[in-house]
């Protein structure tokens, strides 16, 4: 029988808003986020969100959403077990 992950966070991102500043990559503690290679419209790599991180796996502890500084982290979601 195969194993499903299930994803207990989510980082919800508005990439057109995003100037590519990595104030979120750095605050990130489990590094969930790094800058896309694509561009958005105003010309910037936006940031990208994955689940598994560097350091582990996103625990929704919102730093990122506090520290983005043109609203670019729409929203945080997490789930308790």
């Amino acid at each position: 029988m195969a194993q499903v992950e299930v994803i207990k966070a989510f980082v919800e991102l508005l990439p057109e808003r995003c100037k590519g500043c990595e104030l979120c990559v750095v605050t990130c503690p489990q590094g969930n986020l790094r800058l896309s290679h694509a561009f958005n419209k105003i010309g910037y790599h936006p940031v990208e969100f994955n689940y598994n991180g560097t350091k582990g796996t996103c625990t929704a502890c919102g730093m990122c959403y506090w520290v983005c500084p043109d609203g670019a982290i729409h929203a945080v979601y997490g789930r308790r077990k």
